[in-house]
Order: C-alpha cells, then sequence, then structure tokens
C-alpha cells in the first residue's frame, strides 16, 4: 500500500524567472503638468526585482533631499528660504515615507516579481516626479555555436569507431 503524496504547485508567476530570464528597466523622470515635457533624471538596469527597488528606494530618497533641501546648505548661498503652509504639496514627505516604510518594499518586491511594472508618482506646483521599475523578457540565449568540421574531414556513422564486445564463449565441461 502506497501514501498518498499531496503537492502543491506554486503560482503561475513564481515560473515566470525559470521560463524567461527577467531584467529590469528602472528610471526617474519629472514631467510638467501639462505633459508636454519630460525630463529623465536617472536609469539603472536592474537585474533582479530585488536591485530594482532597492534601486527606487535610493533614489527616492536622494529626490526627496534635492526637493527639500536643509536651509543651512551651502549650495543655496544666499537664496530666500520661504517657511510653507500645511496645505502646500510636500513631494518629498511622500518620498521620503515610502522609501523607509518595510510594507511599501514588500509591496513593489511582490509587483515585480510577478512580471508587472511598479511606479512611485508625487506632484508639486509645477512638476510630476516619477520612479519607474518595468519588467523587459529578454530572450532566452541561443546555444553557443558548434565549431565545424575541419575540412576534407567527412562526418561519421553513428557506430563508426566504436568497440563492440564479441560474445563470450561459454565451454562446456
Amino acid at each position: 500500500m502506497s501514501t498518498a503524496v499531496l503537492t502543491v504547485a506554486p503560482p503561475g508567476w513564481a515560473h515566470t524567472s525559470a521560463r524567461l530570464p527577467l531584467a529590469f528597466h528602472c528610471a526617474a523622470t519629472a514631467n510638467d503638468l501639462s505633459g508636454a515635457r519630460e525630463v529623465i533624471l536617472a536609469t539603472y538596469p536592474a537585474p533582479t526585482p530585488r536591485l530594482a527597488v532597492r534601486w527606487m528606494q535610493a533614489e527616492a530618497l536622494r529626490l526627496a533631499r534635492l526637493l527639500d533641501p536643509h536651509p543651512d546648505g551651502p549650495y543655496l548661498g544666499g537664496a530666500p528660504v520661504v517657511p510653507t503652509g500645511p496645505a502646500c504639496p510636500r513631494p518629498d514627505a511622500h518620498l521620503y515615507a515610502w522609501a523607509r516604510e518595510p510594507g511599501r518594499y514588500e509591496q513593489a518586491l511582490f509587483t515585480l516579481a510577478t512580471a508587472e511594472p511598479y511606479r512611485v508618482g508625487v506632484t508639486d506646483y509645477d512638476a510630476r516626479y516619477n520612479l519607474l521599475a518595468a519588467p523587459l523578457l529578454m530572450p532566452p540565449k541561443p546555444p553557443p555555436p558548434q565549431s565545424p568540421a575541419p575540412a576534407g574531414c567527412q562526418p561519421s556513422p553513428a557506430m563508426a569507431g566504436r568497440r563492440h564486445r564479441k560474445p563470450a564463449r561459454h565451454a562446456a565441461r
């Protein structure tokens, strides 16, 4: 009597990377609100979903620091700094919150692992900033080329050159 074995197949997305290798195109862009102009701020070709999400986190923190510089920074020089009210858009706060929340990291990782694109977008008064990671389905690698036979050589028949065992002689004694 044999025992029954229950096997559960993983979801279809779990086999995606086994069938086709995935790479991810990551980009940070800034668009004007009319949609007429787009500026690419940074790009990164990520080989895995985890590296794509890590790049997005690092880029979100970098973009947040650029949108909300420290008032005493030497690069501001003598620029006037004006405090804003609570009703003003704060894209930097949203980017900091997204980059530091572990649940968002897991959500982005799961989305990319299912071969779906993931985008984080924030808006201020005159621009929309986007962080995007999109899968690129890459064709499988072709097999390595076989070297041709040297000139003048003929391919051998299938069994040529193989030794055949002689049948054993059994002598009855």
